[in-house]
């Protein structure tokens, strides 16, 4: 199915343009050590799957699951130990986005098609990603937890529109709260295939991840190959 030509993309980030699976499961099993040394809390230490099954949920979402169930409500706690974590590996020097991304994200500004993100983290988080892996760069705007005094992922959708007047916006994501968002804020959403959910029957298009094939479902030229 190829989409009207979008005059707004919204990316979602984890597991869409970044591959945080690359990095995410040896890094919150890092912390969890370190947080059970600082607590006395006995905690499971998650594989692979597991850890990675949080990739792209929320707060509590993210956190909670690697808690003892009488112990969920201490997540902030959890975040506080892992976050330095997360953004020194970010800053790390080692390109962690998905092949081509940075070669999309290039062909749809020489388009003059307007980018955001939107992601389910907090500004410290972001930061990390748009300055330790370039994101900041690479697109127009970018939207967190934290942006305009707190927002949801809708609320980030309804503030790019916004900003850049979009008639024909579109969000591309990975997980169920970017469906949900982008229902709620009435644009189309594209999902970007993988193996932890199933959205391709609820959703406008199904990407691969390969730039010319987001180009040719939103119906743009695709990048020239040298």
């Amino acid at each position: 199915m190829t989409l009207a030509r979008p005059d707004l993309i919204v990316f979602d980030v984890d597991g869409t343009l970044h591959d945080a699976f690359a990095w995410w499961a040896p890094v919150i099993r890092r912390g969890l050590a370190r947080f059970a040394e600082l607590t006395g809390m006995e905690l499971a230490m998650p594989d692979d799957r597991t850890a990675c099954a949080v990739v792209g949920m929320k707060d509590a979402g993210v956190w909670g699951p690697f808690l003892p169930e009488a112990q969920r409500h201490r997540w902030p706690e959890l975040r506080a130990v892992v976050l330095p974590m997360e953004v020194e590996e970010l800053h790390s020097g080692r390109d962690y986005l998905f092949a081509g991304v940075r070669e999309l994200l290039v062909h749809l500004r020489g388009l003059g098609v307007p980018t955001a993100l939107a992601s389910n983290c907090r500004q410290t988080y972001m930061d990390a990603q748009r300055f330790g892996q370039g994101l900041g760069a690479l697109t127009d705007e970018q939207y967190c937890l934290d942006s305009n005094g707190g927002v949801d992922k809708t609320g980030m959708l309804r503030l790019a529109v916004a900003r850049f007047a979009a008639r024909r916006g579109v969000m591309v994501g990975d997980r169920e709260p970017d469906l949900e968002a982008a229902r709620a804020a009435g644009l189309p959403f594209v999902w970007r295939r993988n193996d932890r959910c199933e959205l391709g029957a609820e959703s406008d298009a199904v990407w691969d991840g390969r730039p010319e094939e987001l180009c040719r479902l939103l119906g743009l030229p695709a990048p020239r190959r040298e």
